[in-house]
Protein backbone atom coordinates (compact mmCIF):
# COMPACT_ATOMS: atom_id res chain seq x y z
CA UNK A 1 0.00 0.00 0.00
CA UNK A 2 1.18 3.27 -0.93
CA UNK A 3 1.27 6.54 1.50
CA UNK A 4 -0.47 9.43 0.07
CA UNK A 5 -0.49 13.14 1.17
CA UNK A 6 -2.35 15.74 0.27
CA UNK A 7 -1.63 19.55 1.21
CA UNK A 8 -4.03 22.22 -0.26
CA UNK A 9 -6.25 25.00 0.18
CA UNK A 10 -9.14 27.04 -1.37
CA UNK A 11 -12.11 25.42 -3.48
CA UNK A 12 -10.89 22.57 -4.43
CA UNK A 13 -8.96 21.59 -2.00
CA UNK A 14 -12.45 21.39 0.09
CA UNK A 15 -13.93 19.33 -2.40
CA UNK A 16 -11.69 16.91 -1.79
CA UNK A 17 -11.69 16.92 1.76
CA UNK A 18 -15.78 16.63 1.40
CA UNK A 19 -15.03 13.61 -0.75
CA UNK A 20 -13.60 12.19 2.11
CA UNK A 21 -15.73 13.18 5.16
CA UNK A 22 -18.50 14.52 3.90
CA UNK A 23 -19.65 17.43 5.69
CA UNK A 24 -17.38 16.71 8.99
CA UNK A 25 -14.35 19.02 8.48
CA UNK A 26 -10.98 19.39 10.61
CA UNK A 27 -11.65 22.43 12.92
CA UNK A 28 -8.57 24.26 11.47
CA UNK A 29 -9.93 23.44 8.39
CA UNK A 30 -10.42 26.89 6.09
CA UNK A 31 -8.11 29.08 7.53
CA UNK A 32 -4.79 27.94 6.87
CA UNK A 33 -3.33 24.94 4.67
CA UNK A 34 -4.47 21.43 5.49
CA UNK A 35 -3.26 18.32 5.06
CA UNK A 36 -4.34 14.44 4.98
CA UNK A 37 -2.05 11.86 5.17
CA UNK A 38 -2.69 8.16 4.76
CA UNK A 39 0.09 5.92 5.79
CA UNK A 40 -0.20 1.97 5.70
CA UNK A 41 0.54 0.32 8.42
CA UNK A 42 2.00 -3.06 9.56
CA UNK A 43 -1.35 -4.99 9.47
CA UNK A 44 -2.32 -3.64 6.64
CA UNK A 45 -4.47 -1.13 7.50
CA UNK A 46 -3.94 2.55 6.54
CA UNK A 47 -3.47 5.44 9.03
CA UNK A 48 -5.52 8.31 8.16
CA UNK A 49 -5.46 11.56 9.34
CA UNK A 50 -5.80 15.20 8.85
CA UNK A 51 -3.65 18.32 10.07
CA UNK A 52 -2.83 21.71 9.88
CA UNK A 53 0.51 22.56 7.62
CA UNK A 54 2.59 25.05 7.05
CA UNK A 55 5.87 25.51 4.60
CA UNK A 56 8.26 26.51 7.58
CA UNK A 57 7.16 23.47 9.31
CA UNK A 58 7.34 21.09 6.55
CA UNK A 59 10.70 22.44 5.50
CA UNK A 60 12.04 21.81 9.36
CA UNK A 61 10.86 18.45 9.72
CA UNK A 62 11.78 17.30 6.52
CA UNK A 63 12.84 13.52 7.87
CA UNK A 64 8.91 12.91 8.07
CA UNK A 65 7.93 13.36 5.17
CA UNK A 66 10.36 10.96 3.50
CA UNK A 67 7.77 7.80 3.87
CA UNK A 68 5.05 9.48 1.23
CA UNK A 69 5.44 7.88 -2.37
CA UNK A 70 2.89 10.43 -3.56
CA UNK A 71 2.40 14.09 -3.14
CA UNK A 72 -0.74 15.96 -4.30
CA UNK A 73 -0.91 19.72 -3.94
CA UNK A 74 -4.04 22.03 -4.47
CA UNK A 75 -2.06 25.19 -4.39
CA UNK A 76 -4.48 28.52 -3.56
CA UNK A 77 -1.66 30.70 -4.62
CA UNK A 78 1.34 30.31 -6.68
CA UNK A 79 3.79 31.27 -3.47
CA UNK A 80 2.38 27.59 -1.64
CA UNK A 81 2.43 25.61 -4.87
CA UNK A 82 6.06 26.92 -5.73
CA UNK A 83 7.26 26.49 -2.28
CA UNK A 84 5.99 22.85 -1.56
CA UNK A 85 6.90 21.54 -4.96
CA UNK A 86 11.05 22.40 -4.49
CA UNK A 87 10.69 21.24 -1.02
CA UNK A 88 9.43 17.55 -2.51
CA UNK A 89 11.41 17.96 -5.52
CA UNK A 90 14.64 18.96 -2.98
CA UNK A 91 13.67 16.00 -1.16
CA UNK A 92 13.21 13.36 -4.56
CA UNK A 93 11.39 10.36 -2.82
CA UNK A 94 8.11 10.98 -4.10
CA UNK A 95 6.11 11.83 -7.41
CA UNK A 96 4.07 15.10 -7.10
CA UNK A 97 1.29 15.92 -8.69
CA UNK A 98 -0.27 19.25 -8.95
CA UNK A 99 -4.13 20.36 -8.88
CA UNK A 100 -4.70 23.61 -10.37
CA UNK A 101 -7.45 25.43 -12.51
CA UNK A 102 -4.88 27.94 -13.52
CA UNK A 103 -3.48 27.50 -16.89
CA UNK A 104 -1.11 30.02 -16.87
CA UNK A 105 1.02 28.44 -13.98
CA UNK A 106 1.59 24.65 -15.63
CA UNK A 107 4.71 25.42 -17.22
CA UNK A 108 6.45 26.69 -14.17
CA UNK A 109 4.86 24.10 -12.15
CA UNK A 110 6.42 21.79 -14.47
CA UNK A 111 9.78 23.61 -14.19
CA UNK A 112 10.02 23.28 -10.72
CA UNK A 113 9.32 19.69 -11.13
CA UNK A 114 5.96 18.66 -10.46
CA UNK A 115 5.89 15.22 -11.98
CA UNK A 116 2.11 15.46 -13.23
CA UNK A 117 -0.36 18.90 -13.52
CA UNK A 118 -3.98 18.43 -13.27
CA UNK A 119 -5.89 21.19 -15.04
CA UNK A 120 -9.72 21.61 -14.26
CA UNK A 121 -11.99 24.13 -14.69
CA UNK A 122 -12.88 27.37 -11.66
CA UNK A 123 -15.77 25.78 -9.12
CA UNK A 124 -14.78 22.16 -10.38
CA UNK A 125 -15.68 19.72 -7.15
CA UNK A 126 -15.24 16.37 -8.68
CA UNK A 127 -12.53 14.73 -6.55
CA UNK A 128 -14.04 11.74 -5.79
CA UNK A 129 -11.51 10.27 -7.66
CA UNK A 130 -8.74 10.91 -5.69
CA UNK A 131 -9.96 10.38 -2.41
CA UNK A 132 -10.98 6.86 -3.73
CA UNK A 133 -7.74 6.17 -5.40
CA UNK A 134 -6.16 7.29 -1.58
CA UNK A 135 -9.16 4.73 -0.02
CA UNK A 136 -7.78 2.28 -1.92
Amino acid sequence: MKHYLVIGKGEAFTSFVQALNGDSQPAFFGRNPGAYSSIAGETGEAIRRFLPVSFDESYRDQDSLLVYHSVYIFPDEWSEGRDFIALFRQLGTCRIFVMTHEHRHVTLYKCLGANHVIISKQGYTGYGWLAAQIRG
